[in-house]
């Protein structure tokens, strides 16, 4: 005890002599394990997705694999009766159900209407798969009947103010009423299935028929119309139910598949997992991406290293000035091994003191870190077991590998020259010390380039053209009749504005989902063949209105109402469809069935009169895939894009209000501007730039006070020579120019080494976008530039003082 009160006091004594070099090791070492932990808690709430579920290892979402005709289309969501049915006949499931999303509900409360947008229709059957807190009401029974619904807590004191509501009602605005059987505690953030309300699946039963809901023909089993979820009995996997479906298709399936020239294969896809499921689903919900992870574990990794360098270098850097009381301890019978100790010590408890200060940092960054990351992390969630052990093992690593080299640095020095008042004793050799800094900039030069290359792919993505005008658009959802039974006077009266350039009405717009389905379609060979593309349908206006371009075709034309025949058998295509049925440069013409013919039976046949130019409909992850636009005039074209004039946004908005009003209208208007919506497509890579800015300025900061921790070591280790240097004439510009060369060829191997392993690493972050930008490497040339002027500006406060020192003391030093 009395020998940890000394190391105690020593440390005491030996940084209030030293305080400046004391808080920048202090400050360095809380800065990098701040970032550390941040980091971790980012990663460790983004790997915890769904595993609040109390079984989440036997749940699996069911996810199909088609083939149709030879192309493959995975999808998130399934067949109606494809769970049920699996249930009746597999006794490894134990319990199943579905999920149907419902949004864009609009509830009143009072004199006020809301919308909401986090509503499912689902199973009963969902608390007994899912763990879902229910705070008032009953499990068993709350979702059994229909037109009866379930409730967040927040969503309870929104419209209630207290979550004592049962056998309360929501009134929707088409007239349905919703009896409320049960309040839920709100769901977890990291969760894939978000909803603040469920609605009984009965309902839907109720409204189309028994029978047609629990329909199990073979038709039923072709068409995917919402989510499916099983949970596993115990002791068994999903491989066992996998293994059995061939089984399965063939009772069910194989017959109308094999005449539709069509497979489907079942995947299971465990609840957990499904946040970073490396394969695009068609129809999936919102998930992560695992490079960004290993990423930021990479960051987290490089800031403790950098920040444990820096104590290194500060610590070997001031080992002079302990030089005596190290002698000192010699003399008195110290072993080295004592030394050790005593010198690990104080670096153990100096982690300790940086690990008090990094939670301090945390406490008061949280907010910024949350505004970077779009997280909600509160102060409590630092305090979890398993972040808690996370920061008491770094502080024991870190406090150990950064004090490990002083320790046995220190422990060495010669007692009898250190006691002379030489420097002789302190036997150090520089070359694990540039090593060290070295490395460090090798990781501020990579960041820095990582940093501009995630920039350049945002901007690139941000201002590539897409194949159509989406930076003066408007987007509405109509849902009032007042409206939709008026729409065409509603757009004329909407273009009376000249702010107004057009509006245009589809079933939906570029950035959101487009409709998937079997289509057939004459190939460049002639004959009919069967792929799925995607579908929208749009009234005349709508090509006009997004500025997309007609392939130049004979004959080729836009949807016009002179053509009557324009409504039931006139097709557009997209470029990515004719190469898909090898047209050439000839579709227009071409056979086009919206479906598919079983026994003579189907939808009509058609021509296609036109092929739009590819535009990117979806995010630039993906390639262009094929797409067909249909016109039509009907109420169920609820979404309307008006077109405004440049500079002209806000009183664009005005003008839709003012004449909205004019319709007396029901419901609250509901507007997006196209553009802020398609940059959602790129949330992932916004947070990740905003973390790579944030954390690339830290890595340099603690690089920097490395560099002055080196900068300081080797100008009190050369102080004798720099006074030779002035007596024989050197000046003091010499002097300084003579250090700030010596440094900066470190930095300049540095980036030279930093090149390659940047290029590899982001070369393959590019990679995740199937149109990018090319790797700048030009980026080099500015990683160095500021590697030079960072390592400049740190080096010259030293260089300075030394320059400075007058000859005499300087000579006098050793």
């Amino acid at each position: 005890m009395s020998l940890i009160k000394n190391y105690f006091s020593s440390l005491f004594r030996f940084s209030l002599k030293d305080r400046f070099y004391t808080l920048l090791n202090l400050f360095g070492l809380a800065i990098g394990m701040a970032s550390a932990i941040m980091i971790f808690l980012y990663i460790q709430d983004e790997l915890s997705f769904d595993k609040h579920n109390t079984d989440y290892e036997r749940i699996y979402r069911l996810e199909g694999d088609f083939y149709i005709n030879g192309k493959q289309d995975l999808t998130a969501i399934t067949q109606i009766p494809l769970a049920p049915t699996l249930k009746d006949e597999y006794p490894e499931i134990e319990e199943m159900t579905r999920i149907l999303p419902n949004p864009g509900i609009y509830f009143r409360s009072g004199e006020d209407i809301f919308k909401e947008d986090s509503i499912a229709l689902a199973d009963s059957t969902i608390f007994n798969v899912f763990t879902i807190e229910m705070i008032r009401g009953d499990q068993r029974t709350a979702l059994v009947e229909p037109l009866t619904m379930v409730i967040s807590e927040s969503m309870a004191d929104k419209y209630f103010g207290s979550p004592d509501i049962i056998n309360e009602s929501l009134r929707n605005l088409d007239g349905s009423e919703y009896r409320i059987t049960g309040v839920f505690k709100d769901l977890p953030r990291n969760t894939h299935l978000r909803f603040n309300g469920l609605m009984s699946a009965k309902t839907i039963e109720e409204q189309i028929g028994t029978e047609r809901f629990n329909d199990r023909s073979a038709n039923s089993f072709w068409n995917v119309a919402g989510y499916s979820y099983v949970k596993l009995a115990e002791n068994t996997t999903a491989q066992m139910v996998l293994d059995k479906f061939p089984e399965f298709y063939d009772k069910y399936m194989k017959e109308l598949g094999d005449r539709l020239e069509a497979t489907f294969d079942l995947r299971m896809t465990n609840v957990a997992d499904q946040h970073y499921l490396p394969e695009e689903l068609s129809w999936d919900l919102p998930k992560g991406n695992m490079n960004y992870i290993y990423i930021l574990a990479i960051i987290a990794i490089f800031l403790v290293f950098i920040a444990g360098v820096n104590y290194t270098n500060l610590t070997t850097a001031r080992a002079a000035q302990r030089g005596k009381e190290i002698g000192i301890r010699k003399v008195g019978g110290a072993s080295r091994g004592i030394l050790r100790k005593q010198f690990l010590s104080e670096s153990l408890i100096t982690a300790l003191m940086a690990g008090i200060v990094a939670l301090l940092l945390i406490m008061i960054l949280l907010p910024v870190f949350n505004g970077f990351s779009e997280k909600a992390f509160r102060l409590g969630d630092i305090f979890q077991w398993d972040i808690l052990l996370f920061i008491v093992g770094l502080t024991l690593l870190t406090g150990i590998l950064s004090g490990l080299y002083p320790a046995y640095y220190l422990s060495s020095f010669d007692p009898v020259a250190i006691m002379k008042g030489g420097s002789d004793g302190l036997r150090e050799k520089g070359w694990l010390r540039r090593v060290l800094v070295v490395a460090q900039f090798v990781v501020s030069a990579a960041m820095i380039i990582g940093t501009i290359v995630v920039a350049l792919q945002l901007t690139y993505m941000r201002n590539k053209p897409l194949g159509f005008d989406r930076d003066q658009i408007i987007t509405l959802q109509l849902n009032d009749t007042s409206i939709v039974n008026n729409v065409e006077a509603f757009k004329e009266e909407l273009k009376r504005n000249p702010v107004i350039e057009g509006a245009a009405r589809s079933t939906s717009v570029p950035g959101r989902f487009f409709g998937k389905s079997v289509m057939t379609v004459e190939s460049g060979e002639g004959e009919m063949q069967e792929k799925t593309v995607n579908s929208v349908f749009v009234d005349y206006d709508f090509i006009d209105v997004y500025g997309m371009k007609l392939k130049d075709q004979p004959n080729a034309r836009k949807f016009s109402k002179e053509f009557g025949s324009d409504l039931q058998s006139s097709f557009i295509i997209n470029e990515a469809v004719a190469r898909e049925f090898n047209h050439g440069e000839e579709s227009v013409g071409k056979r086009f069935r919206p479906g598919v013919s079983i026994d003579g039976q189907g939808p009509p046949e058609g021509q296609i009169i036109g092929v739009l130019e590819d535009f990117h409909f979806a995010s630039l992850h993906n390639p262009v895939d094929g797409l067909m636009l249909r016109v039509n005039e009907g109420a169920f074209l609820q979404t309307l894009s008006v077109r405004f004039a440049e500079g002209q946004a806000a009183e664009a908005l005005d003008w839709i209000k003012e004449t909205r009003e004019k319709f007396n209208p029901t419901y609250p208007i509901q507007y997006a501007f196209l553009q802020d919506e398609i940059e959602e497509l790129y949330t992932q890579e916004r947070i990740v730039f905003s973390l790579f800015i944030a954390f690339t300025v830290l890595v340099l900061f603690i690089s920097a006070i490395g560099l002055l921790g080196l900068s300081s070591f080797m100008t009190a280790k050369r102080t004798r020579e720099t006074g030779i240097r002035r007596v024989m004439g050197a000046t003091q510009n010499q002097i300084i120019l003579l250090f700030i060369t010596q440094f900066s060829k470190w930095v300049i191997i540095s980036n030279i080494v930093a090149w390659p392993l940047s290029w590899l690493v982001m070369s393959r972050w590019l990679e995740n976008f199937e149109f990018r930008k090319d790797f700048p490497f030009w980026s080099f040339g500015v990683s160095l530039m500021a590697s030079l002027v960072i390592a400049i500006l740190t080096v010259s406060w030293q260089s300075i003082k030394a320059a400075r020192m007058d000859p005499a003391r300087s000579l006098k030093a050793d």
